[in-house]
């Protein structure tokens, strides 16, 4: 991988669509950027609050952590609301040599050697609510509903009351601290027991959080008690709903954006000194509302009223737009990416989304592939996609001078992780929770099409990846003919088309299954790939022919006879086609035109296969080639006369007669061509000495070993060595 352009920080958090975290990211980002910082936010969508496998696939988005392209990472802990997943994380950032830092309250399975933890002030939140309460409204009588007794934060919250009312001399009654569950559930409980007179009516009520307030407003509404006329009750953490309740809640925010900036410049300064400066806990505001009698800030309510409109709007028109409908409708990927270019508008103030596939999406059973195709859908950029390393986030960044967020999150259906799409915001800005309605559709059309296409059922699909044959993974047409022309000679070798043609006379197989057919097909592609090795260039072009572009100081008639030895190797695709069911050819390329070089290997393959086809007709070949099979499977066995002969029915000499008519040369020659072939092989696919490939091949005399070789290659097993693979 290249070095990124920038700087680039991650951010690994759950649902980045809600509103606390898109406070923390607008404060991370804005810094970022101003530093010249990319910022990369690794996030799922669901996070279920139980493991639930139908959800649980999309924390595969997280191993991009492993990213080298990173260079420090923030993680907001209390985002995390799924133990397991949590561990997963924690074992993944145990693994980064990194700066890290936790935003948010301390979390077990995030206690991890080394790595720091911010948060804002619980303690110092609730006490300045309370000090409002008690300075400004002259309350004493003053209730605390705080979250689950079991849970330290609750406890924090707690402390902040406390101190409040300890220093303005008022003591504090036990009876007076009440647990609930951080949910509108313990919140309507509680307004329950005020109105059935379990619970004396307090002056004021802190709920040590939003949604418990929400509660008790709901509880309230339609009773005899008013608030504020009869009580007052305030908030904590604004979560951005209060237009949702009467009266409007007052509530305070927690400086969440500050907390962002302050781990940007926590981190930045140990990426540039090394050294730990000190944090300043952000200090947070009250957001006046109806709830108390300060009353309503206009602009700040107007503000929020502005916010839900918009967001309504788009609720509206992702619920009432056919995207779903026409992303089932696509045929192959490319109109499926310019139909969601067509509804790039759907997601709000984003300046580029990329969509990028493992190269193996489409194959059910296989684990998300390194490689990933990435394109952009907006309508007005160049959608033609680059496959890249999907650690790679420099490549993906590096298209733009400026710095800016990239939110990561995936793409699955079921146990299947296809991919994920990547969001660029040029200002510091996330997306809501609309996101996930988006996300969804494009999902399932996704497995709409993979279904539409299915390998395992269909001989004959559609082109699912731009470049890449859906079954093998290699380059199909197109991408065989872009690397051609692509190709670089270097090392003072030449490039030689290599064409390989397999499951001749199909026809005569009838009983072959679907399932059989297209493992054999696998089985001679992982040959084909072994015979190519890292270096070279390997594809599928059509149902029944593979091609390679290699560079070798080999001539073009040993590098056909060593990919035809590598094949007879390969069992799963001889023994459902055997031993005469493919032809082979190599032409040097020297500039030719691909479609030119493409014909002429053709055309030798076809005069090949005809050939085969005659010879098929003489007397006796099934039998006899089912002979050759057994020869080419167990080539050490030759050596043993008398149980070949055996499996010999008639006269001996008649035998050999036939034999070489079938197969243009002598039995004898035949046993010796099959050692030759697991010889090539060895040598072109392991690192055994000669000693060791000869004992494999069945000699017991390596000296005679060699003299047969040398016979066959024209050369050492060392000199072939090395010319396969120099």
């Amino acid at each position: 991988m290249n070095k990124p352009k920038r700087p680039i920080l991650a951010v690994i958090s759950a649902e980045a669509n809600s509103i606390e975290q898109k406070q923390i990211l607008k404060g991370i980002i804005e810094q970022a950027q101003s530093i010249g910082y990319d910022t990369a936010v690794i996030s799922n969508v669901f996070n279920p609050n139980v493991v639930d496998r139908s959800f649980f696939c999309e924390n595969g988005i997280y191993e991009l952590v492993f990213s080298d392209d990173i260079s420090a990472i923030i993680l907001i802990s209390e985002s995390f609301v799924n133990e397991a997943l949590r561990s997963r994380i924690a074992g993944y950032l145990a693994r980064k040599n990194v700066p890290i830092l936790v935003i948010g309250s301390p979390v077990v399975e995030f206690n991890i050697p080394g790595v720091r933890v911010i948060n804002t002030s619980d303690e110092n939140d609730i006490e300045e609510i309370t000090d409002h309460l008690i300075n400004i409204h002259k309350f004493t009588k003053i209730d605390l509903l705080t979250g689950q007794e079991s849970i330290s934060v609750s406890h924090r919250r707690i402390e902040g009351y406390r101190r409040s009312l300890e220093k303005h001399g008022i003591k504090v009654n036990e009876d007076s601290i009440h647990f609930g569950d951080f949910w509108m559930t313990s919140g309507k409980a509680m307004a329950e027991r005020y109105l059935n007179g379990e619970l004396p009516l307090p002056e004021a009520i802190v709920c040590a959080n939003d949604y418990m307030a929400y509660g008790i407003l709901d509880g309230f509404a339609r009773s005899s008690i008013k608030v504020p006329g009869d009580v007052t009750v305030i908030g904590y953490e604004y979560i951005d709903r209060r237009t949702l309740y009467s009266p409007l809640l007052t509530t305070y925010q927690r400086n969440r954006t500050e907390l962002g900036r302050e781990a940007v410049r926590l981190l930045h300064a140990k990426l540039t000194t090394g050294i730990d400066i000190d944090f300043l806990t952000p200090k947070g505001k009250l957001v006046s509302g109806d709830s108390c009698t300060c009353g309503r800030c206009g602009n700040q309510y107007f503000d929020e009223l502005d916010a839900l409109k918009s967001k309504r709007d788009y609720e509206f028109w992702n619920l009432f737009t056919p995207l779903d409908q026409n992303l089932t409708k696509c045929q192959n990927l490319d109109e499926f990416t310019k139909t969601l270019g067509s509804f790039h508008w759907l997601l709000r103030n984003v300046t580029n989304i990329f969509f990028c596939l493992g190269t193996n999406w489409y194959d059910p059973a296989a684990p998300m592939s390194d490689n990933v195709s990435c394109r952009s859908i907006m309508p007005w950029t160049d959608s033609v996609p680059a496959e890249i390393n999907r650690f790679d986030f420099g490549k993906l960044f590096a298209k733009h001078t400026e710095p800016a967020a990239y939110y990561f999150d995936p793409l699955f259906f079921g146990d299947k992780f296809f991919g994920y799409t990547v969001l660029r915001y040029d200002e510091p800005d996330s997306y809501d929770d609309i996101f996930r309605n988006w996300v969804k559709s494009v999902s399932n059309g996704l497995e709409f099409l993979r279904m539409k296409n299915d390998i395992r059922y269909l001989s004959k699909c559609q082109d699912l990846s731009d470049q890449r044959d859906t079954l093998t993974g290699m380059y199909n047409a197109r991408g065989m003919e872009r690397s051609y022309r692509a190709a670089v000679l270097h090392g003072g070798r030449e490039l030689y088309m290599i064409m390989l043609r397999v499951c001749l006379f199909e026809g005569d197989s009838p009983d072959i299954a679907s399932d059989r057919r297209i493992s054999a097909i696998i089985d001679a592609s992982k040959a084909v790939s072994r015979f190519c090795g890292n270096h070279d260039v390997t594809g599928r072009i059509n149902e029944n022919t593979f091609l390679c572009l290699v560079q070798s100081n080999a001539d073009a008639e040993m590098l056909s006879d060593c990919l035809s030895s590598i094949l007879l190797q390969h069992r799963k695709y001889t023994s459902c086609y055997g031993t005469d069911s493919f032809v082979c050819t190599a032409e040097k390329c020297n500039d030719t035109p691909y479609k030119e070089l493409v014909a002429n290997c053709s055309a030798k393959l076809d005069a090949m296969a005809a050939a085969a086809a005659e010879r098929r007709l003489i007397s006796h070949y099934r039998e006899l080639s089912e002979i050759r099979s057994y020869v080419y499977e167990e080539p050490s066995h030759t050596f043993d006369t008398a149980a070949l002969h055996a499996r010999v029915s008639g006269s001996t000499g008649y035998f050999r007669s036939v034999y070489k008519q079938c197969f243009s040369l002598s039995f004898h020659k035949d046993c010796i061509a099959a050692r030759m072939a697991k010889a090539k092989y060895l040598l072109a696919t392991s690192t055994l000495s000669v000693m060791e490939i000869s004992e494999k091949c069945g000699y017991l005399d390596s000296k005679y070993f060699l003299r047969q070789f040398g016979a066959s290659a024209g050369m050492t097993p060392i000199q072939y060595r090395s010319l396969i693979k120099g």
